[in-house]
């Protein structure tokens, strides 16, 4: 998966070039695996997934990944469903407009749709990526380090998120 952060925004952010720095490479692979991994979205441009669902009985499905920016075939029980039937709306919802509901079932409706942002990420999802890759690179594994007479204690370790940080990737996590 592409990574949505560059090692150039984070030498951009930290001052120095770190293009010839593996561990800063593998920084903003880890910063950005870590979002992905919190908010269960990929965030980037898909065309043409398709997962399989359990049918709900009522109007709405949601759909794991969002924005959605187009909802292709749908099958329900094996059966193609009209695509004037549904409609998919950019928060994640795929939405029966034509008066019937979902059958109830596992795994029984198969949605192949694109989802992800176009362009860029949102910027504070960007900036959690970015601040989670600066603290990797600059303080490591370490929660405090001493140098002669100097010493210094970070805040957090690097791995763990601030509550500002979380609050930000909640917003994107789907409610399930």
């Amino acid at each position: 998966m592409t990574d949505f952060l560059t090692i150039t925004e984070v030498g951009d952010y930290i001052g120095r070039d770190l293009s010839a720095d593996d561990g800063a490479v593998l920084a903003v692979s880890m910063a950005c695996d870590t979002v992905r991994a919190l908010t269960e979205q990929d965030f980037t441009p898909t065309v043409g997934e398709t997962v399989t669902l359990d049918g709900t009985g009522t109007d709405t499905l949601l759909l794991p990944q969002v924005p959605v920016t187009a909802a292709g075939t749908v099958t329900m029980d094996g059966t193609l469903i009209d695509t004037g039937d549904y409609a998919a709306t950019a928060n994640g919802h795929l939405v029966r407009t034509d008066g019937t509901a979902w059958s109830i079932g596992r795994q029984n409706i198969d949605i192949t749709y694109d989802y992800g942002y176009a362009g860029t990420v949102p910027d504070d999802v960007k900036m959690v990526a970015l601040s989670i890759a600066y603290r990797l690179v600059t303080q490591g594994g370490a929660i405090s380090e001493t140098v002669g007479q100097v010493s210094r204690r970070y805040a957090t370790a690097s791995t763990d998120l601030t509550a500002g940080e979380k609050a930000i990737l909640r917003k994107y996590r789907q409610a399930r």
